[in-house]
């Protein structure tokens, strides 16, 4: 799929708005206001692109569902958000977060629904779930189960010692980045998903994949640190969707993660990639709306 240079007028004419509230920094939100008494669907998606460069995977949730959609850019450094990449703490993100929950509260409803796209931001949802239960539904893209990092291409023996080294890096150099080559999708709707990257990089943002080691160390202090919200029991109602084409979620981690729930719970299954939520969203936004309508 060939991703075209944002359309911040069309945008603007389709209702999408940009607000900015404080948390521990200034916080980026950008909103759809369908209507004060629709449903609210806060969105968490990957900290390491400004949310708008993906507005093709959650549009149609305002336009075609009418809900009130508000999405973020919340790691400080990142995005719109305000703030330096070395104050990317999970800490000051989940204060960052903190301050859209309570924005919506208090302007629209505490009738909230999670939703965490893309892998990294599905991930990081799952984390602000673990401290902040008081959504009505979640929905999530991916999935992490705390101390089984295979997701990030890093087998679990060797992901505490990278850790370790990556804290010492950020220590003395908190902008660090370095080049992130993803692993190429190979098979099934290979050329589609790989040239999604491409031209993300090409008319998006050309430093998707200068990975920060903040970034990293962030991640994985989400899969792997002590105090990890990613151990906390999911109790609100939770959607699961499993790409059975994904380049990153093996079929079984997917499905180690489903049988852990212990609360109401679909999986719904994707033929497709791990992109397809950007590059076919029709699956997704209907099976998330009707998640958030029967909650």
């Amino acid at each position: 799929m060939k991703i075209q240079p944002l359309n911040d007028e069309k945008m603007k004419k389709d209702g999408w708005e940009d607000v900015y509230v404080f948390g521990y920094s200034k916080v980026h939100i950008f909103q759809h206001i369908s209507d004060k008494d629709c449903k609210n669907i806060m969105l968490i998606h990957t900290p390491v692109t400004a949310v708008k460069n993906c507005y093709e995977c959650y549009e149609q949730l305002a336009r075609e569902y009418s809900f009130n959609v508000f999405t973020m850019d919340y790691a400080p450094g990142e995005g719109e958000c305000g703030g330096e990449t070395k104050e990317f703490t999970l800490e000051n993100m989940t204060a960052n977060i903190d301050a859209v929950y309570q924005y919506i509260c208090e302007n629209y409803s505490s009738e909230i629904h999670l939703l965490g796209y893309t892998g990294a931001g599905a991930i990081i949802a799952q984390y602000y779930l673990g401290i902040n239960p008081g959504f009505k539904s979640f929905s999530q893209f991916a999935c992490g189960i705390y101390g089984n990092t295979k997701p990030l291409g890093v087998p679990t023996f060797l992901a505490k010692p990278m850790l370790f080294v990556c804290r010492l890096i950020t220590k003395k150099r908190p902008d660090f980045t370095m080049a992130f080559k993803p692993p190429k999708a190979k098979g099934f709707q290979a050329e589609s998903d790989n040239e999604f990257y491409e031209s993300m990089i090409a008319y998006r943002d050309s430093s998707f994949f200068d990975l920060k080691i903040n970034s990293l160390v962030q991640i994985l202090e989400c899969m792997l640190g002590a105090e990890s919200m990613l151990k906390m029991e999911i109790t609100c109602p939770t959607l699961v969707f499993k790409t059975l084409h994904d380049r990153y979620f093996p079929k079984e981690y997917f499905d180690c993660y489903y049988a852990s729930l212990q609360c109401e719970k679909k999986l719904v299954e994707i033929n497709d990639t791990h992109n397809s939520y950007f590059i076919h969203p029709e699956p997704f936004m209907r099976e998330i709306a009707s998640w958030v309508e029967s909650h």
